[in-house]
C-alpha cells in the first residue's frame, strides 16, 4: 500500500513543472527534419518542438501514432551527461532501468516485466534495438550514449514489427548518421570518484555522395566504493582493504559508418562497431539476513553491522580460469565487441520504400568476481563466453495510397553461443570440505539459435478522422543446447563429466490490432490490442537432466487506451494511456538450494519453470509545456498494480513447488514520477546561458521472484542540476553539473543466494562534474 509521505512526494513532482521536455521530444528514423520551433524577438524558443516518430516503423506525428512511446533527443541526452540508458529511466513512466547485480548489464523492466538476470541463455523480456539491430543479450545493453541522435522507449508489448523479446516493450536507439560537410566534435569531462571522459567525433564528406563518421568515448573512474574489509575469521583473504577505491570503470568504445548516397533516393550504410572495456570487476555489498550461512560463520550483513555500503569488500587475487585458487579478480572484467552491419534504403516515388538491414556481431567476455562483499574467498567464479550474433531483415512501407498503408517484411536472427565458468565456493570450507579453495566447480555451456519471421501491418482510413490497423507476425525458431553441469576439477581429472544435449522448436503468431480516430483538431484517441512473446529455451546453470529441459514460451496480451492532445499554438500537450496487460506461462527463476548427488555437500541451483500468471494495470500520464519564451517545463506520472493471478514454485528449498502468488513481481515500483525544467536566457553578447533541472521519484520495487528480505530496490526521490554556457557561435560550450543532490543512499539490485547469502548493488553517491566541447 503506498503511504501518505509517498503521495505527498508524487504530488510535489506534479507542481513541479509539466513534464520532461526531454522525454517526449522525439524525431523520424528517416523523416524529414521537424519544423522549427517558432522563436520570439530575443531569439528564445516560444512553443513545443514538432515530433515525427517510427514506432510502427513509418514516419509519423507523436500525436497521431497509436502507441505509448517516449523519446530523448541529442539534446535532452547532453542535459542529463549520462554514460548509459540508466539516468533515462526516470524519465519515462513505469520504467526501471538499473544493472544486474555483480554486472555491469543492463536490467530493463516495463509495465511490470524485467529481466534481472545474467544467464547466458535467457532472452530479455524488454528488447533493445541499435540501428535495426538486436542485442541477444543485456551484458552489452548498458552502452555509452555519445553520438546518439535519439532513444525511443515504446511501452507494452511490440511483437507485431519489432519481434520476439519485447513483451515489456522496446529501447529504439538511433545513432548518428554521416552527412554532407565537413565537421566534428571533442568533448573533456572530469567528474566525482576521479572520473575522466574524452569524446571526440568527426564528419568527412569523401565525395558529394559518399560520407564517412567516425565517433569515440574513453571513459577512466575509480570507482565510488571503497575496500575497508578483511578477513579475521579464519585469515583467508586477497589484496588488504586499505580503503582504496574500487569499482572503477575504464573503456573505449567507437563507431565509425560510411554512407553512400549513388541517387536521391538510394542509400547504402556501412558501420563497424568496436568497445573493449577493461573495468574492475563490480563490487557487492553483503546484506545477508541474519540466519545465512556466511552470516553464522562470521561475516554479518550491513543490516546487521550498520556500515555504509559504499564501505565493503572483495576478494582480489592474480590467476585465471584455469589457476588454482584464484580466477583472477584483480584483472577486472574484460568485454570486446566487435560489429559489422549494413542497411540499405531505396524509394520508390508513389510506391513506398524498400529497407534491408544486415549484421553480424561477436561478444567475448571474461568476468572474474567476487559476489559476497566480503575479502574472504566464500564465492569467487568468473565466466569467460564468446557469443556471436547475426541477421538479416527487409521490409516494404507503402506509399501509393492516403487510405490504405502497410508495411510487411522477413527476418532472420540467429546466435552462437560457447561458455565455460569456474567457481570456488569457498563457503564450503566452513562446512568440512577441505579443498574448498583449491578445487573449483568447472562447468562449459553451448547454445545455438536460428529464428525466422514474417510480419505486416496495415491502417485502413475507414473515414477521415476515423482508422482501423491490423497486423501479424510469425516466428519460427530452433534451438540446440547442451550443458556440463558444475563438477569438481579433480573429478573432471578423473574422466567423469556428465553432459545434458537437447534440441527444441518454438513458434508462435502474434497479432495486433485497433483503431485511432481523430476527434478534434489537436485531439487524438486511440486502442489497441497487442501480443507480446518471449520465446521458450534453456537455462545454462542447470545441475541436473531435469533442469535442463527446456522451458516454454511466455506470452502478453495487452490492451491500452490512449489520448493525446496538443493546443493550436503547440505551448502545452498532454498524453495519457491506461493499460491492462494479462502474462501467461511467466518464466520465473529461482536461486534454490542444491545438494551435489557427487560430493553430498551442499550448493544451489538457478531453476527455470514457466511458473503461472500475471496481471499488471495502470495509468500513464506525460505533459509538456513551454509557457513563456526559453522556458520548457515537463512532467511524468506511472502508475501500475502488479500481482500474480497464480504462481507455484520452490519457495522454502525444499523441492516441493507451493502456492507463491502471495509474492510481488519484480522490477515493477507502483509509483514513478519525474518533473523537469528548462530555461535558456535571452542570446547575450557573451553567448548563452542555460539551466536545467530535473526530479524524479521511484516506489520501493522487488529485484528477486522470491521477493528475499533486503532485495528491495529501495524507494528514491533524485534532484539533477546543471548550468551551462554556450558561445555566440554555438561552437564552444561549457556545462557544470550535479547528480543525486539530496545524497539519497539507496540499493538498486539484489540477489539472495538460497540461504547462503544475499549481494546488492547501490547507485552512486552524490557527484558533482564539469563537461567542455568544441565544435568544429
Amino acid at each position: 500500500m503506498i503511504g501518505k509521505s509517498h503521495l505527498n512526494c508524487v504530488c510535489k513532482l506534479l507542481v513541479t513543472g509539466l513534464l520532461t521536455s526531454a522525454s517526449t521530444t522525439v524525431l523520424a528514423q528517416t523523416a524529414p527534419a521537424p519544423q522549427p520551433q517558432g522563436t520570439s524577438q530575443s531569439g528564445q524558443s516560444t512553443g513545443l518542438e514538432d515530433i515525427v516518430v517510427t514506432a510502427r516503423r513509418i514516419s509519423e506525428s507523436i500525436q497521431d501514432t497509436p502507441v505509448a512511446v517516449s523519446a530523448f533527443t541529442e539534446a535532452a541526452i547532453e542535459n542529463k551527461f549520462a554514460n548509459d540508458i540508466r539516468a533515462l529511466a526516470g524519465d519515462v513512466p513505469n520504467v526501471v532501468i538499473t544493472n544486474v547485480p555483480g554486472f555491469n548489464a543492463a536490467s530493463i523492466g516495463i509495465r511490470g516485466q524485467s529481466t534481472g538476470d545474467i544467464i547466458l541463455t535467457f532472452e530479455p523480456a524488454v528488447g533493445v534495438v541499435v540501428d535495426d539491430f538486436v542485442l541477444a543479450h543485456v551484458q552489452t545493453q548498458l552502452f555509452d550514449l555519445f553520438d546518439v541522435e535519439r532513444i525511443e522507449v515504446l511501452r507494452g508489448p511490440q511483437g507485431t514489427l519489432f519481434g520476439k523479446n519485447t513483451v515489456g516493450g522496446v529501447v529504439n536507439v538511433i545513432t548518428k548518421k554521416p552527412e554532407p560537410g565537413f565537421s566534428g566534435e571533442v568533448r573533456l569531462g572530469y567528474s566525482s570518484f576521479n572520473t575522466k571522459d574524452v569524446k571526440a567525433s568527426i564528419n568527412i564528406p569523401l565525395s558529394e555522395n559518399l560520407y564517412f563518421r567516425a565517433a569515440g568515448s574513453f571513459q577512466e573512474s575509480d570507482g565510488y566504493y571503497r575496500l575497508t574489509k578483511n578477513n579475521s575469521v579464519d585469515g583467508f583473504e586477497g589484496v588488504p582493504g586499505r580503503g582504496q577505491r574500487w569499482g572503477g570503470s575504464r573503456y573505449f568504445s567507437g563507431r565509425a559508418k560510411l554512407l553512400w548516397e549513388p541517387t536521391d533516393d538510394t542509400n547504402l550504410m556501412l558501420t563497424y562497431e568496436l568497445l573493449r572495456d577493461r573495468g574492475d570487476s563490480p563490487p557487492s555489498v553483503n546484506e545477508t539476513p541474519p540466519g545465512f550461512l556466511i552470516d553464522v560463520v562470521g561475516f554479518p550483513g550491513i543490516q546487521t553491522t550498520g556500515q555504509s555500503p559504499f564501505k565493503t569488500g572483495t576478494t582480489l587475487c592474480e590467476g585465471s580460469a584455469t589457476a588454482p585458487t584464484c580466477v583472477g579478480t584483480l584483472d577486472g572484467h574484460r568485454v570486446d565487441v566487435d560489429g559489422i552491419f549494413l542497411r540499405g534504403e531505396h524509394t520508390m516515388d508513389g510506391t513506398g520504400t524498400i529497407t534491408v538491414v544486415g549484421g553480424w556481431r561477436r561478444v567475448r567476455s571474461e568476468l572474474p568476481s567476487d559476489y559476497t562483499g566480503e575479502n574472504a574467498y566464500l564465492f569467487v567464479s568468473t565466466r569467460e563466453d564468446t557469443r556471436k550474433q547475426y541477421s538479416a531483415e527487409a521490409r516494404f512501407s507503402s506509399d501509393f495510397s492516403d487510405s490504405i498503408k502497410f508495411t510487411a517484411g522477413a527476418m532472420y536472427w540467429g546466435q552462437t553461443l560457447d561458455a565455460n565458468a569456474t567457481s570456488f565456493l569457498g563457503f564450503l570450507r566452513f562446512l568440512g570440505d577441505p579443498t574448498a579453495l583449491t578445487d573449483p566447480n568447472q562447468s562449459t555451456a553451448n547454445y545455438k539459435v536460428d529464428s525466422y519471421a514474417v510480419f505486416g501491418e496495415a491502417e485502413y482510413k475507414v473515414a477521415d478522422p476515423f482508422s482501423v490497423f491490423l497486423g501479424a507476425r510469425y516466428t519460427k525458431e530452433s534451438k540446440d543446447f547442451s550443458v556440463r553441469p558444475q563438477v569438481r576439477r579433480s573429478i573432471i581429472a578423473t574422466g567423469f563429466w556428465p553432459e545434458y544435449s537437447d534440441s527444441a522448436k518454438f513458434s508462435k503468431p502474434t497479432i495486433r490490432a485497433g483503431y485511432r480516430w481523430e476527434i478534434a483538431s489537436g485531439i487524438n484517441n486511440y486502442f489497441t490490442y497487442s501480443q507480446g512473446y518471449k520465446s521458450g529455451g534453456y537455462n545454462e546453470q542447470a545441475m541436473s537432466a531435469t533442469s535442463a529441459l527446456p522451458f516454454r514460451e511466455e506470452t502478453a496480451d495487452s490492451f491500452e487506451l490512449g489520448f493525446k492532445t496538443e493546443t493550436a499554438d503547440r505551448k502545452l500537450r498532454v498524453n495519457v494511456a491506461a493499460f491492462y496487460v494479462k502474462y501467461n506461462d511467466l518464466q520465473r527463476d529461482a536461486v534454490v538450494p542444491f545438494v551435489d548427488p557427487i560430493t553430498g555437500l551442499p550448493g544451489q541451483e538457478t531453476r527455470t519453470t514457466n511458473a503461472g500468471k500475471a496481471e499488471v494495470k495502470g495509468v500513464e500520464l506525460e505533459i509538456s509545456s513551454a509557457p513563456i519564451p526559453g522556458l520548457t517545463l515537463g512532467a511524468s506520472v506511472g502508475y501500475q498494480k502488479a500481482k500474480y493471478i497464480n504462481f507455484s514454485t520452490d519457495v522454502n528449498g525444499d523441492g516441493v513447488n507451493e502456492d507463491a502468488s502471495y509474492l510481488k513481481l519484480r522490477g515493477a515500483p507502483k509509483w514513478t514520477a519525474g518533473a523537469n525544467a528548462h530555461y535558456e536566457f535571452p542570446p547575450a553578447d557573451f553567448g548563452t546561458v542555460s539551466l536545467n533541472a530535473d526530479i524524479n521519484y521511484q516506489a520501493q520495487f522487488e529485484s528477486t521472484t522470491l521477493n528475499a528480505d533486503y532485495s528491495q530496490g529501495q524507494a528514491r526521490t533524485l534532484v539533477g542540476a546543471s548550468i551551462g554556457w554556450t558561445d555566440p557561435d554555438e561552437r564552444y560550450r561549457v556545462a557544470i553539473f550535479g547528480r543525486n543532490l539530496l545524497d539519497k543512499v539507496y540499493r538498486v539490485s539484489a540477489n539472495s543466494v538460497a540461504g547462503l547469502f544475499n549481494f546488492t548493488n547501490y547507485a552512486p553517491p552524490r557527484s558533482f562534474g564539469i563537461e567542455g566541447s568544441a565544435k568544429f
